[in-house]
């Protein structure tokens, strides 16, 4: 099976050290239970130029002290042996070192990787199986073309509930999801 991976908020807490950094510009003290929408930078009451500022400085910052999730790592590697892994990110290409820096760094092994917004279209170029991301509108966008997802769960996408997203609250649910889907999907 190929298996699409996302990386923030996915494989790794990217939360904690967006709104570290996030913080520490504005001067205000949100905390992870503050943010309850996918674009948390509104909280800030910023808009995407401001957010764009912010991020190219602290960019770098952000990604390599963002930490993975528990069991992440290992359920990653147990599935790289027996599947085709890619990751599908849609950081800048802005990123691209840090980012594979940051996998190496956690052993995280991958087939393949690519930097783009329009995940879908990767993901049908690239023929993924399933992909895992925790973005509501990626998942809603893959369950119209009948590709499934499973949705890590965050704060912002608890209202997703449709056929063919399969929700997960940590990896060892991922790995379920996986091997349930892998059957299904030969």
């Amino acid at each position: 099976m190929h298996i699409g991976v996302d990386l923030d908020n996915t494989v790794l807490d990217a939360t904690s050290s967006y709104l570290h950094f996030y913080n520490k510009v504005s001067g205000l003290s949100f905390t992870p239970e503050d943010v309850n929408d996918f674009y948390f930078y509104r909280l800030y009451g910023w808009d995407n130029t401001e957010r764009e500022r912010v991020y190219h400085r602290y960019g770098h910052d952000i990604h390599w002290n963002s930490s993975p999730f528990p069991s992440a790592v290992e359920v990653l590697q147990e599935l790289f042996i027996s599947h085709q892994i890619s990751i599908i990110t849609a950081r800048p290409l802005l990123f691209r070192d840090v980012t594979i820096d940051w996998l190496k760094h956690n052993g995280i092994r991958y087939h393949n990787i690519a930097f783009t917004e329009n995940k879908l279209q990767e993901c049908i170029d690239s023929e993924i199986s399933v992909l895992i991301d925790d973005a509501p509108h990626y998942a809603k966008e893959f369950a119209d073309k009948n590709i499934p997802v499973i949705l890590f769960e965050q704060p912002y996408n608890t209202s997703v509930n449709i056929d063919l997203v399969y929700r997960a609250s940590n990896w060892l649910e991922v790995n379920r999801h996986i091997h349930d889907l892998e059957g299904s999907l030969r």
